[in-house]
């Protein structure tokens, strides 16, 4: 099931949907929301909810309440006065009967903190006590449960808005927001538990979700057009092309990548002395040297070229860039490559993968811009430049026509060389057997993610280790 992720605007409106959707007022579905999530805290004996100037905070007045009726013991440190509070978040506050406090309880000990401070419409910089609050609660090694969002989390972007707080669990109501998943929010989220209130998603179906969560079970397709009689032509046969000069690394793990994810045959188009070395290697590599002075191709075409890896920028790398750049095949255009790129080199065939320095270059600006807005600068790049695009970092975003998908999987373990290089392989390995550019966009960038996510070599695993591991995430 793939599930849709909606922004700050989106999510007001579908609040204001969800309550007619009910038959109850604003009031009543925040009486609810708290109940929901009331029922992740139930368990603990001594709380502290931390409570906010808005609705989040009303919703922590709410779920306060109810541990009270629950004979938990419970204390409110209120960050803004209830006197000063308005709307449904005064009501909540008017209607609870658990003392609060405007001061740090620094003196005591609580099983557990519910952040209800700022909620998913946050839209400015954590300053003053609120940031004291927030810094305050991540020095505890009390488990924290945020209601909605970590207060201070941008719910569009992931950002960190000067201050965030480091959640156990995250409890979202009604919608998921993309900041949960990409930039900084996997790494405050912690668990992520999504309460729909018993509303039904047609409810809101009228609203365009800002993108779409891509789920394991989209991997299943790797495997229904392979049929037992078959043979390695009807895999595809890839070129992956760059490699200049003492870079033979990066080309050789994305030609093995090609293999590995299932592709019949895979070329290293190469520096010379590279295509004698390489099948000492992996012999199932077959290599050509190119030279930029007698520039020819191999004679037999593929079906998918993939480049750039390794490419570098010398007078060989522009030689051999600029002759394969214009052949008609479907590309997977990665590192080196994205330098010497232009726009109307591309189609909607093709897939170009850049990291977010990568990503800045192309779009000529800086790589701030880049993460602080990664779906924005996912959805310019395919436009700019026609291709899907993977937009590759913490929660990878993946632009297309159709809209943006974002990858809930991953792992630091990824962080590592070579680790790019895999994946442009896989993407091109996956359409030479006959999956579009965005379909193998899709399913590469997941299975690559997932195999990192899951490996048990963690901060040890290699890019060489990555595609060593890929058999054990095919679906069964």
């Amino acid at each position: 099931m793939v599930k849709a992720l909606y922004n700050k605007a989106q999510t007001k409106k579908i609040d204001q949907q969800a309550a007619t959707f009910l038959g109850i007022d604003s009031y009543a579905l925040m009486q609810r929301a708290a109940l929901a999530a009331f029922q992740h805290i139930k368990q603990y004996k001594k709380l502290l909810v931390v409570t906010g100037p808005g609705n989040n905070g009303g919703d922590g007045w709410v779920v306060a309440e109810l541990a009270r009726k629950n004979g938990q013991e419970v204390t409110i440190w209120a960050l803004k006065d209830p006197n000063q509070l308005s709307g449904d978040a005064q009501t909540a506050a008017q209607e609870c009967q658990v003392e609060h406090t405007f001061y740090c309880p620094e003196q005591q000990s609580f099983d557990v903190i519910i952040d209800c401070i700022f909620g998913s419409g946050l839209n400015k910089t954590v300053q003053g006590h609120y940031a004291e609050a927030i810094d305050w609660i991540n020095q505890q090694a009390t488990p924290v449960y945020a209601i909605d969002i970590p207060s201070g989390l941008n719910a569009d972007t992931g950002q960190i808005m000067g201050h965030a707080i480091i959640a156990k669990c995250t409890i979202s109501i009604l919608t998921d927001s993309p900041g949960l998943f990409t930039l900084c929010g996997k790494d405050l989220c912690g668990i992520i538990k999504t309460e729909n209130l018993t509303v039904d998603p047609k409810a809101y179906q009228n609203i365009t979700a800002d993108a779409h969560l891509l789920h394991e079970s989209q991997l299943s397709s790797l495997l229904t057009n392979r049929k037992h009689n078959s043979h390695k032509g009807q895999f595809g046969h890839v070129w992956v092309a760059g490699g200049q000069a003492g870079m033979m690394g990066a080309v050789q793990l994305a030609a093995f990548a090609v293999l590995k994810s299932g592709a019949g045959a895979v070329t290293a188009v190469t520096d010379a002395l590279h295509s004698v070395t390489m099948p000492l290697q992996h012999p199932e590599i077959m290599t050509h040297a190119y030279d930029e002075t007698h520039p020819e191709l191999p004679i037999k075409k593929p079906d998918v070229l993939a480049l750039g890896m390794g490419l570098g920028q010398s007078s060989w790398s522009k030689s051999l860039f600029k002759q394969l750049i214009q052949m008609p095949q479907a590309k997977v255009v990665d590192a080196d490559a994205l330098a010497l790129l232009e726009p109307h080199h591309l189609t909607k065939q093709d897939v170009i993968t850049p990291h977010p320095l990568e990503a800045a270059r192309l779009l000529a600006c800086s790589t701030a811009e880049i993460q602080n807005d990664r779906l924005q600068a996912a959805k310019s790049l395919n436009q700019k430049y026609h291709a899907t695009t993977v937009l590759k970092g913490s929660g990878t975003v993946i632009a297309d026509a159709q809209g943006c998908y974002l990858c809930p999987h991953g792992s630091d373990a990824l962080a590592t060389a070579g680790s790019g290089d895999v994946l442009a392989g896989m993407i091109a390995g996956l359409m030479a057997q006959g999956h579009n550019a965005a379909q193998a966009a899709k399913q590469g960038v997941l299975w690559h993610a997932i195999t990192g996510e899951k490996s048990q070599q963690k901060l040890c695993l290699t890019a060489s280790g990555i595609l060593n591991e890929l058999h054990l995430h095919l679906p069964a």
